[in-house]
This record gives structure tokens, C-alpha cells and sequence, in this order.
């Protein structure tokens, strides 16, 4: 398993592009803030750019100094090669991203 760690911006921020074939086995969303912050996230396939119609979170609220998980549960994201994650932030310096990988 390998880790990708980005700060997330208040503009499209890739917090992982594939390699090659890979599963995501976790993610995790950290506001190190004292606000509540807003952030859409999008799955990008190879090729394509952020968008609605990749869009699998919008405007999901992160209260103040929590964390928000996912693929915790043992689910995995499967991705080809080029395929990004990309996630957007109501706000800059807020926001961390963990993405947990493996090649498959």
C-alpha cells in the first residue's frame, strides 16, 4: 500500500491520479480549522476534466477540527491509468487529504 498526503485548495486540487490500474482503499478529509468548511469531490476518468458529471460529493460540510472517511469500510475505488481524484474546498488552508492505494 502506498499514501498520497496534498492540502486541498479552493480550486480543483488532484489529490491522486492512477498510475496504472489501482485500487483506493481509503481516504480521509481533515479540517484543521475552527470553521466548518465545504467540499465537492470528484472521481475523473482519463481524459476528461472535473465536472458535474463526475461530481460524487457536493458541497458536503466538514465541522471544524473533524475528519471525514471514506472507503473505510473496506470498499476500494477501482482506477485506470490517468484516473484522478480531485476535490474542491469553499475555502484555502482548511483542508487536508489522505489517499490510501495499492496496484492491482
Amino acid at each position: 500500500m502506498s499514501l498520497e498526503t496534498n492540502l486541498i485548495a479552493d480550486s480543483a486540487t488532484t489529490v491522486y491520479t492512477s498510475t496504472g490500474q489501482s485500487a483506493v482503499t481509503y481516504i480521509s478529509i481533515t479540517n484543521y480549522t475552527a470553521s466548518a468548511v465545504n467540499i465537492d469531490i470528484n472521481i475523473v476518468p482519463s481524459g476528461e476534466a472535473v465536472g458535474d458529471e463526475n461530481l460524487v460529493a457536493s458541497e458536503l460540510t466538514i465541522d471544524a477540527n473533524d475528519t471525514y472517511f471514506f472507503y473505510a469500510g473496506g470498499e476500494k475505488l477501482l482506477l485506470d491509468v490517468s484516473d484522478s481524484i480531485s476535490a474542491t474546498a469553499n475555502t484555502v488552508s482548511s483542508l487536508n487529504c489522505v489517499v490510501s492505494y495499492t496496484d492491482i
